[in-house]
């Protein structure tokens, strides 16, 4: 997991050294958790617009990953039926060696330059297609600069935007932003300012020296709740699709792949509705906007967790019954 705060796929890679294989895929469902350096722009972005770079917004972020990861890990471990068993790691290691700094220096460069490529690569396509979404409508007519909301783009993202409404950012712009964030965690920053015409958005330092109506809180119609909660949601949903390949190749199980995504969605999901809920609630002193449906919702998400849970328990019992 620690080697998942670089990248998330070195980390889902690095459990083949688990040998028990519950245990192995237990790790790589909670491995994404951990912020990865991908999701590092979305922080610095949001930290430096919001929060006047305050240095608590991502270190925070790193703590609740670790809650979760503990939380998530006691549930799954019930879900699993998997029993409390000590584990054994056994590794030789190789003899120590002076490495080559010429072997050292060519490896890092080569792979920074395939890995600027490919996320470069990704990043930029992901940009252009939205690009084109906005600026077209269904009918292939371009889109009248007051009637942004016909676009291909916000009829795609609108059902979206109604489901997080719960956590405080329900429109369609941002539920955009979200969605590309599967495909690349990047792909957010670039999204926002595609989506909300902002040329300069990664020079935060420009961006907070903005004021009054034309701030950047105030075009993205976020509160300093709901932005945190939108990073909550971004930062601890289902990683990049690299990842969940990763993920999918590793587990050698689509049942245990999509329980995974499943899980790590609802964890996002149930993490920003209550930042966002509490936090309103603390700082206004009412509740936030939809709140009965989002705590339907996340009712529903929690039971059927808690049914899995019970479910898991009744096969450890059956286990203990039989090897009894």
């Amino acid at each position: 997991m620690i080697i998942g705060t670089g990248c998330a796929i070195p980390g889902i890679m690095a459990t083949r050294t688990i040998k028990d294989v519950r245990q192995r895929r237990t790790t790589i469902m909670l491995t994404p958790f951990m912020p990865c350096g991908a999701k590092l722009p979305v922080i610095a972005l949001f930290a430096g617009v919001f929060f006047n770079d305050a240095a608590w917004v991502g270190t925070s972020m790193y703590f609740i990953g670790i809650l979760i990861i503990f939380i998530g890990a006691s549930i799954v471990v019930r879900i699993t039926g998997e029993k409390a068993k000590k584990s054994f790691f056994i590794m030789e290691l190789p003899h120590y060696s002076i490495p080559s700094i010429k072997r050292a220096l060519r490896s890092s460069f080569s792979r920074g330059q395939a890995f600027i490529v490919n996320a470069g690569t990704i990043i930029l396509l992901c940009n252009v297609i939205v690009q084109i979404m906005q600026t077209f409508t269904p009918s292939f007519n371009l889109v009248l600069e007051d009637a942004a909301s016909s676009s291909i783009l916000a009829l795609i993202s609108t059902p979206f935007a109604v489901i997080l409404l719960p956590l405080g950012f329900g429109v369609w712009q941002l539920a955009a932003a979200a969605i590309t964030g599967f495909i690349a965690k990047e792909n957010v920053v670039g999204t926002l300012a595609v989506v909300y015409s902002i040329t300069n958005f990664i020079d935060t330092e420009e961006l907070v020296l903005v004021s009054g109506a034309n701030s950047i809180s105030e075009i993205m119609g976020l509160t300093s709740v709901a932005a945190l909660a939108y990073l909550v949601f971004n930062l601890f949903t289902p990683p990049c699709f690299a990842a969940i390949g990763a993920m999918n190749s590793e587990m050698e199980s689509r049942k245990w792949l999509w329980g995974g995504i499943g899980f790590q969605l609802s964890m996002g999901y149930i993490a920003a509705f209550l930042t966002y809920q509490i936090g309103t609630l603390i700082t206004t002193g009412n509740m936030g906007i939809a709140f009965i449906p989002g705590l339907i919702a996340v009712l529903t998400m929690i039971s059927f967790i808690y049914y899995l849970m019970k479910k898991g328990d009744k096969k450890i019992k059956e286990e203990v019954a039989q090897s009894a």
